[in-house]
Formats: C-alpha cells, structure tokens, sequence
C-alpha cells in the first residue's frame, strides 16, 4: 500500500476490507464453477486449452464482452510498468480495482444475461460468453497471484480441475497486455455506466423502492444508438421498465446531466422542492469552482508551455464540459417551481 519512501500505520479496518475483498473473489469463483457445471449439463463443453490463452473477441461481440477484455489488456499493460517501476502500491491498486470494480460490479452482472443454458438455439452465443468469462477470469487470476499467492494457487487449480498446465500459478505467464485495444468500446461502455450510475442516483432522490422498475426519458446529444443496442444491460443494472428517447426533456422534471446526455425517472412521487434546490446549487457551485480552475490553468502561459500536451487538450475538454453542465444545471434551477422557495 505504501508509495516508496513512506511509512504507513497498520490497520485493522483496512485489513477486513482485503478480507471482504477475498470474499468477494471467492464469490466469484463459485458463480462461475456453478455456469461451468450447468453448462455441462446442458451439453456445452468448454475446451480446457483456452485457459491461459489471450481472450480475443470479435468486432460484433456484445459491447460488454469486448469492454471487458479491453480493461483487462489496458490494466494488464498498467500494472507490467508499475512493476517496472517498482510502485508494488500502485500495482496493487491496480488490480484491486479491475477485480471488484470492472470484473465483479460491472461485467459479472451483465454476463448473467449471456448464460442462458436454456435457450438450446443460442447455445453458441452462450458458449463464447463462458468462454470469454473463464479466460478473463484466469488471467485476472495470474494478475493477481503476486500480491495473493495462496488464494490465487487454489482458484487456478480448481478452475483447471485439478489438472493445471504446470506445476503452479507462480510458473505461468504472467499477462502483458497492451493499451488502446478497443478504445471505442471502453468509451461506449463508460458511456453506459454513466447512464447507469445516474438512473441509480435518481432512484435514491426520488426514494423508488429498491426492487421497483421505472421508465426513463433520454436525451442523447450525439448518437444514442449505445443506449438503444444495450437496453436489456440497462433495464437490469439500472432497474429499468422501459427507455424512450427525446429530443426535449419536460420542464420542472429531476434530470441528471452529463456532456453526453441528459436523463429522467419517471416515478409518481412529489418531488421535495427545497432539498433538488439545495442539491443543484451545491452542484453548480462544484462546478463553477471546477471551471475556474482549469480557466486559470488555461490562461497561465507558462504552465501551457511546460504542460505535456493530452494534459492541456484534457483541461480544455473538461472547460468545455463543466461550461455545458453549468449552463444544464442553471436551467434546471430555473425549472423548479417556485413555490418551492420561501
């Protein structure tokens, strides 16, 4: 966990929190032995030579599972130069996030979708989605096995059935991985996430009941095409009953903004007045102070002479942005009935 050269105070918090994270890797491993099993049983046979192999999907893949295979290369090449480097902690980190963020939060939840051992006259989509999970899995297993040697040896043993290719996990390649593999499907997918971590804020605003589906109204500002091609996605990790698309959104309505779209829940509640007031002037001062500086980098000649050049064009991509979302966040303020003041 250190960053070289600094001392650290151990902790008990943080060590159940590795504990939970453990758990969280063992969880995973049973939903998958138990796929491989009802798999078996449906007459699906997977290979055991694809373990250990590159995962490699086709341009029409589902999203999600070229999305998944694209974080795992870009982590994989992120986590190889840290090791060069000697940021152990950094590495660490690295990994830690792909596991419980990218792997188990996200790509987990959506490939439940994909195995379905039921459909006899979809076996084949159902076996390249196994098969796509097993081998991210397994390399996801080799990236970890430094930092967790005893969990990682026991998993990989299970997961090639007690007969693994060499004697050990420690024996095996560990994954290069290489950068900018699919860069459109992560931008696609960040997209979708985006969509999906504000429906869910939505839904805790307006208090919808943990298990009830709302429709939603969207408002793309480019193509929205990602959206209508990954509605099942949608509708299961956002609690979705349906998405319409508009071209203007109902005034006086909640609405999470992002550059990329604006979106409503449609729930039948009395909106508190006062506390979206609050909640939107707390928003647009963050982001009033965001924009001011990155004005103030912008203006500062001397820091654009010495700045790499991706970290200028990311300031001025952020000033645009922060600009849109002011100008989102204003009008929505606007929009709120005025009763609502005192």
């Amino acid at each position: 966990m250190a960053s070289p050269g600094t001392d650290i105070a151990f902790s008990e918090a943080r060590t159940e929190g590795y504990r939970a994270f453990a758990n969280k890797i063992w969880n995973a491993a049973r939903f998958i032995f138990m796929n491989v099993d009802r798999a078996r049983e449906a007459g699906i046979e997977i290979d055991p030579s694809v373990l250990g192999q590159t995962p490699a999907v086709p341009p029409d893949a589902p999203l999600d599972a070229r999305w998944i295979v694209a974080s795992l290369n870009s982590v994989a090449a992120e986590i190889n130069e840290a090791l060069a480097d000697y940021r152990f902690d950094e590495a660490a980190s690295l990994v830690y996030q792909f596991f419980w963020g990218d792997f188990c939060d996200w790509y987990l939840e959506i490939v439940k979708l994909r195995l379905d051992f039921g459909d006899t006259a979809n076996q084949a989509a159902t076996k390249a989605a196994l098969t796509n999970l097993l081998q991210v899995f397994e390399a996801a297993l080799r990236l970890l096995s430094p930092f967790m040697p005893f969990l990682t040896e026991e998993l990989w043993r299970a997961l090639h059935n007690g007969e693994p290719p060499t004697k050990s996990i420690a024996l095996t390649r560990y994954p290069a991985g290489q950068s900018h593999t699919d860069d459109v499907a992560g931008t696609s997918f960040g997209l979708l996430q985006d969509l999906i971590v504000s429906v869910r804020a939505l839904r805790k605003d307006l208090g919808v009941e943990e298990r009830a589906p709302v429709p939603i109204l969207i408002r793309s500002v480019n193509d929205g095409a990602v959206f209508e091609d990954n509605l099942e996605i949608i509708q299961r990790l956002a609690r979705v009953s349906s998405v319409e698309s508009v071209g203007m959104m109902p005034e006086g309505a909640t609405i999470r903004s992002t550059p990329q779209f604006d979106v409503q829940v449609i729930y039948e509640k009395t909106i508190d007045v006062a506390a979206e007031r609050e909640r939107l002037t707390k928003e647009l001062a963050k982001l009033e102070k965001a924009l001011a500086s990155a004005e103030r980098q912008l203006s500062n000649q001397a820091f654009l002479d010495k700045a790499p050049p991706h970290v200028v064009e990311g300031l001025r991509r952020a000033e645009a942005d922060n600009r849109l979302l002011i100008d989102k966040t204003r009008k929505a303020l606007d929009d709120l009935p005025q009763e609502g003041l005192e």
